[in-house]
């Protein structure tokens, strides 16, 4: 496939190889962009910019529909290029490309009803005789910058709320998984958004990073990454709007009135659901000392179902990890608590790029796994005697996306909520639960702003006001 730079879509003598994780076989290449082709890119976005500033609301909006409506009538040959280039199952595959589809949607909505409101000028005696408004203008050049565990949605969810409200943008997506992204990005231009209004860049992130983030043109930066990587970012920006998606280490905790089958059924389907490749991913689940027999032996009983395998095969349930050495790292991780005392129930091992569903116990507090983004299909279980412990170790990583807690007493649960770390949580829902229109971030070091077409809308945005003396 060939990158979009100034409304030409071109190819390089140098080129990424995409292989498919779970065969090793070529899928396809892209080209390796240079910091030449980085430059142009900026300067096209910053020369083009008023094009899709110009665009009516409704017009933008049609776009957006116009394609949500052309991935739909493509929904499977969208979904086999995710289990392509991830390793994702098939049935993940089509449940990413209809929530791309209901992205572009929310995104069309939003495009039509976006706006400002009245300023209250009178509320003050100099404000007699005045009246006045604000809207809503577009920042102007946005960089995105995306990853491989949702090529397709996560792309999606900064294109749309982007064109949504007016503004050009720079697309980078990750280097391992590019290809949905740039289908994607085809099929907006085909439902009418203009060429011109959107660059896409291919290639290493190391090399093409440094000239993106450290240029004045850039008015936002919107990243979906880890952390290491968003503290470079934002160590090296400059005056520049950030919005970071870094992910966390979130738990689930169960008490002793919860229902336990239900715990477990959505802890295991929210732990080994995209391979674990995901930042809201179960990975720590504190059980009750009361229940938490019960629960494990449950738990390991329901992933013992779990077919892996094959992400094309419709019966597999849990595909690859995106590459080889994610899963050897992983393992990695595993065996050094091991070797401090943890004990596996089930899993543990790796055959290329596919890690087996993997629950462990006895890991140490201070463990690696215990403080950091796993992003892989582990789970560990912990007994607790005492809520506010559960509590306290839960919030000690120092910032998640979502936290839970399974429980039947509604205080107990509203209690939680008022004292987990987290930007969202979830009373007797797994951490793996995310609508598309909701508001979507990290709290503390998991994250900057918010996603969610709204709110994203609010931060590729700035208020601009008026004030009418009347006469």
């Amino acid at each position: 496939m060939k990158m979009l730079i100034n409304g030409i879509w071109i190819s390089k003598d140098k080129t990424t190889d995409i292989t498919n994780p779970y065969t090793g076989k070529l899928i396809d290449t892209v080209p390796s962009a240079s910091i030449e082709d980085a430059l142009k890119a900026v300067a096209s976005a910053q020369e083009n910019k008023h094009i899709i500033g110009s665009l009516s609301a409704h017009k933008r909006a049609d776009i957006l529909d116009k394609a949500a409506l052309l991935i739909m009538n493509r929904l499977e040959d969208f979904a086999q290029v995710i289990v392509a280039e991830t390793g994702k199952t098939i049935e993940e595959g089509r449940k990413e490309t209809r929530r791309c589809i209901n992205t572009l949607q929310l995104s069309a909505s939003q495009a039509r009803s976006f706006n400002g409101e009245s300023i209250p000028f009178d509320s003050m005696t100099s404000g007699k005789n005045k009246i006045g408004f604000y809207k809503r203008e577009p920042l102007g050049v946005i960089l995105a910058i995306t990853p491989f565990n949702d090529p397709l949605n996560l792309v999606a969810h900064k294109l749309g709320p982007a064109i949504a409200s007016g503004n050009s943008v720079i697309l980078k997506p990750s280097g391992m998984a590019p290809l949905s992204a740039l289908r994607l990005c085809e099929t907006l231009i085909e439902a009418g958004l203009p060429i011109k209004s959107l660059n896409v860049i291919t290639g290493s992130g190391r090399e093409l990073n440094e000239p993106l983030i450290n240029n004045e043109i850039i008015r936002m930066i919107s990243f979906t990454g880890g952390t290491a990587t968003g503290k470079k970012i934002a160590a090296s920006a400059g005056i520049v709007r950030l919005s970071f998606e870094l992910g966390g280490c979130g738990s689930c905790i169960v008490m002793s009135d919860a229902n336990i089958n239900q715990a477990v059924e959505k802890c295991v389907e929210g732990a080994f659901s995209a391979a674990g490749e995901n930042c809201i991913s179960v990975q720590k689940v504190l059980v009750h000392r009361s229940v938490f027999n019960k629960f494990r032996d449950k738990f390991v009983a329901a992933t013992k179902l779990i077919t892996f395998g094959d992400p094309s095969c419709e019966k597999t349930m849990m595909g690859t990890m995106i590459s080889e050495k994610a899963a050897k790292q992983v393992q990695t991780h595993v065996n050094n608590a091991i070797t401090k005392g943890a004990k596996v129930l089930i899993g543990n091992t790796v055959n290329k790029a596919l890690y087996s569903p993997t629950v462990l116990t006895d890991v140490s507090e201070d463990d690696w796994l215990s403080k950091h983004e796993i992003f892989g299909p582990v789970v560990i279980l912990y007994p607790f005697d005492d809520i506010n412990n559960a509590i306290d170790f839960s919030n000690a990583p120092g910032g998640a996306i979502h936290m839970a807690i399974f429980t039947s007493d509604i205080n107990e649960a509203f209690s939680a909520f008022n004292k987990l770390e987290a930007s969202m949580v979830l009373i007797n829902e797994s951490t793996d639960f995310r609508i598309d229109a909701m508001p979507f971030g990290g709290a503390g070091t998991a994250g900057l702003g918010r996603e969610g077409i709204k709110f994203s809308m609010e931060e590729m945005t700035e208020p601009k006001a008026v004030c009418i003396s009347l006469i």
